[in-house]
């Protein structure tokens, strides 16, 4: 039966068994392991500087940074979650004092003209 697969997949084929082994062997060695940190931790601070960077470049322009909103929406999160409590407080209240179940409002959004 003939080979089927395409041609640029036989010349990947060849090229990857040629030169397979020499990379297995080196990205086994140590060498290797202690470059890969080394440019990982080059990757992290070049990131780290790019953010810090861009931060006080949209801070400049008095924009909201992605850290800004990470920060406001962890505080909505948070309030969102404080006022469910509240509402559970005020349903136990309401039940134990006139022993029946009131069904919450959902908080109502003005219409913007």
């Amino acid at each position: 039966m003939a080979d089927q697969r395409p041609l640029w997949r036989k010349a990947f084929d060849s090229v990857e068994q040629a030169i397979a082994p020499g990379l297995e062997s080196a990205a086994r060695s140590e060498g290797f392991a202690d470059v890969a940190t080394v440019l990982m931790r080059v990757q992290a601070a070049l990131s780290q500087r790019s953010e810090r960077a861009m931060r006080r470049a949209l801070h400049m322009w008095n924009l909201p940074a992605g850290s800004d909103v990470k920060r406001v929406s962890e505080q909505i999160a948070s309030l969102e979650r404080r006022i469910r409590d509240l509402a559970k407080r005020v349903e136990d209240l309401a039940e134990e004092l006139h022993g029946q179940r009131i069904q919450p409002q959902r908080p109502r959004r003005p219409h913007s003209a």
